[in-house]
């Protein structure tokens, strides 16, 4: 018999208003679907159902040191053993690097949910020990909850919790190697422990509300990640344990252990910390207003975690500052190991904040990228600043893209459709025009419009301005100098939308003639991307192949078969006729569209991949961005593809039932596969179609969460 989760939940926190998903882990091998949790700030907990660490990136306690970026692990594992009348239970599960799985807790895993927190039930001699675990908003502070349920019918004199506490302070993305001359001092007290993490003196702060702690000085050698093994990464590292902590457990009273950065936290309490996580989440799916579902619910909550502060706000960053009406938001691009980004941002907008109703979010993540204006090109990347423990320094911003402005000018579109806020047009129309006449006058290098037919022309020989654009040792993957057709379809939908948004607010612009002449010029030369013999568009005209041209190509145009052209059917301002769109659509949907994504490039082309990594075991760096455009199928160009469907059919009962169909997959992906809860950056672009890439990604969410947000409300 399964114990009754749900039902003890529900008894715990009455006041929650959502569905919960359960999961029952089989017993002959580790459940390594992950896990994520977020605090608002940049940082994270992540994980398996299994408890075992298969990435670099799972820990307990991750930290964005300045956030949202720099992020550090601070605390790495905690595991635990219970004793009853004197038989232990391991309950924790761990990869080696000899190929063992030691020990095996993951055999007494009886269910486990990801909401409200994420919640392990094990069953211990047909005793009931349940685990809890959540990340305080606003906060660098991680609870753990531990409730002891015995068997009825059973007498149980003796019942005692070890917790153990591993260390490795490192940055995300890089290992840790333990020495023999290594530690962590700590200093100990009656209910805490602080322990040292560097010579900086950054410390992690354990709490406890019931038990005897224990420290300890052993590095435990050899963990083995084997999702970075798949990667071609290195695939291990050593851990410290500080400590262990011993507590008496009964049915009466849960045993709550605190773990934070830097700031103490007195008196843990994880039911507490729960209880204003579901307020929180309960107050999201409400303000939502969308007809309920298990789904939907997962949809919203999901969306949430991509929502963190400006990095180069100066305020105090604790808290969301919720009646700040200059408070700055960004969207993080993906987790566990993406930045903030421009690109993720005002494309997610939509989904992420509109379809939500988060409005006053969305003008915070608009101001946010006005301010990150520079010559006419939002920034689209975060870089993490040198170092985080030296005052004043700050994180950089990268610039490389020709497109981010112009998904802002979609962005600011969107918002207004939305909630007709003439007033922020106003304030922000100005980066539009920016953007205009940074491009028709040429001031950036490598993004000109061509005078001859108003198209813009992006790239230069060392970097790829689209959204392709992976290198291998600063040599684009995907060359796309020229005239790309999505750059030009957002160009002319830019152009149009200056128009548009500048007449609905009553700004009376004085460049709106040459504004308009040039709309119409790239309207009517948008037609050059037209191949009638594939009844579908090039990829990129008037190529410029620098030093070097791949592949085959005709009269300098590019006839690779990509998704790309999507947005030239998806934007509310196109260029081509309603036969072009439908044919378009009819290509795009023979080729490319997989029930979890659209591919990159198609099947019968030459340089196709059809596996992330180029099909290899271990596939590194290289053969993995090889082969990221090259056929892997992307979530989010699922949602370009139903936009495209929608404007060309419209919202008709056929057209509805064709996008419920579509979303299936996905919505399936969302609680059945991956990281439960959230939806995966890539798949596989052949069969059997497998989730790679960031196992949360924005855009992915955020396609989703706008077109079952349309699907409901039809």
């Amino acid at each position: 018999m399964t114990f009754g989760l749900i039902g003890w939940l529900k008894s715990q926190h009455p006041e929650i208003d959502y569905e919960i998903p359960v999961w029952y882990p089989g017993k002959d091998q580790p459940d390594n679907r992950e896990w994520l949790v977020t605090n608002g700030l940049g940082g994270f907990s992540m994980g398996t159902v299994s408890g075992a660490n298969t990435r670099r990136y799972h820990s307990y306690l991750t930290a964005a040191l300045t956030p949202p970026v720099s992020r550090r692990v601070i605390l790495s594992r905690v595991e635990e053993l219970i004793t009853i009348d004197g038989v232990a239970y391991e309950l924790a599960s761990n990869y080696w690097a000899s190929g063992v799985v030691s020990p095996t807790g993951f055999k007494r895993l009886d269910c486990f949910t990801t909401l409200p927190t994420p919640t392990w039930v094990f069953d211990v001699g047909g005793h009931y020990l349940i685990k809890r675990l959540c990340l305080a908003q606003g906060t660098n502070q991680l609870l753990l909850g531990y409730t002891f349920l015995a068997d009825p019918d059973a007498q149980v004199n003796d019942v005692k919790l070890t917790t153990r506490f591993l260390v490795g302070f490192r940055d995300t993305n890089s290992t840790v190697k333990g020495a023999s001359n290594d530690s962590y001092p700590q200093f100990v007290s009656a209910n805490q422990s602080l322990v040292i993490l560097n010579e900086t003196g950054n410390r992690l702060c354990l709490t406890w509300n019931n038990g005897q702690y224990e420290p300890q000085k052993q590095w435990w050698w050899d963990f083995n990640w084997p999702e970075e093994s798949a990667r071609g990464e290195a695939d291990g590292e050593d851990l410290f344990l500080v400590g262990s902590l011993t507590s008496a457990l009964t049915a009466e009273k849960e045993v709550s252990v605190g773990a934070s950065f830097e700031d103490i936290i007195s008196g843990p309490d994880c039911h507490g910390a729960v209880n204003e996580i579901i307020k929180r989440q309960n107050k999201l799916i409400r303000r939502a207003s969308l007809p309920r579902s298990g789904k939907t619910d997962a949809l919203i909550l999901a969306c949430d975690q991509f929502f963190v502060p400006d990095a180069f706000d100066k305020k105090e960053r604790k808290a969301r500052r919720q009646d700040d009406a200059n408070e700055r938001l960004s969207i993080m691009s993906g987790y566990p190991w993406f930045n903030d980004s421009g690109r993720a941002a005002l494309y997610s907008l939509p989904g992420l904040a509109l379809t939500t109703r988060r409005f006053d979010d969305a003008r915070a993540v608009l101001r946010t990228f006005a301010g990150r204006l520079r010559d006419g090109i939002v920034a689209n990347r975060t870089i993490d600043p040198l170092s985080p423990f030296v005052a004043f320094v700050e994180p950089g911003l990268e610039y490389s893209s020709a497109d981010v402005s112009l998904w802002y000018g979609h962005a600011l579109y969107s918002y207004y459709r939305v909630t007709r806020d003439k007033e922020l047009v106003v304030e922000l129309l100005p980066v539009l025009l920016q953007t205009f006449q940074s491009y028709a006058a040429a001031t950036v290098s490598g993004i000109a419009v061509d005078a001859r037919d108003g198209l813009l022309r992006t790239g230069l020989a060392d970097t790829e301005l689209t959204w392709m654009d992976s290198t291998v040792e600063d040599i684009p993957i995907t060359p796309r100098a020229g005239k790309a057709i999505e750059i030009n379809a957002l160009w002319y939908s830019f152009l149009e939308t200056i128009l548009y948004l500048a007449e609905e607010a009553g700004v009376a612009l004085n460049i709106k003639d040459q504004v308009k002449k040039l709309a119409d010029q790239a309207r009517a030369s948008l037609q050059k991307f037209w191949h009638a013999d594939l009844n579908c568009l090039y990829d990129v005209i008037d190529r410029e192949s620098f030093s070097r041209e791949l592949g085959a190509r005709s009269n300098g145009n590019d006839a690779s078969l990509r998704p790309n052209q999507l947005i030239a059917v998806s934007m509310p301002f196109r260029a081509f006729t309603a036969t072009q769109e439908k044919a378009i659509l009819a290509t795009v949907e023979s080729a490319l569209l997989t029930p979890v994504g659209v591919r990159t490039l198609a099947p019968d082309d030459s340089q196709y991949q059809g596996y992330y990594g180029c099909g290899f075991q271990h596939a590194d760096r290289y053969h993995r961005d090889l082969s990221y455009h090259q056929g892997t199928a992307w979530t989010w160009l699922t949602g370009a593809y139903i936009e495209a469907l929608v404007n060309v059919y419209g919202s008709t009962p056929e057209t509805a039932s064709r996008v419920k169909l579509l979303l299936q997959p996905l919505t399936a992906h969302l609680l059945e596969e991956g990281c439960l809860g959230s939806m995966s950056e890539i798949f596989d672009g052949s069969r059997p179609h497998l989730a790679r890439g960031c196992p949360a990604q924005a855009a992915a969410v955020a396609a989703a969460m706008r077109w079952v947000g349309w699907q409901v409300r039809q």
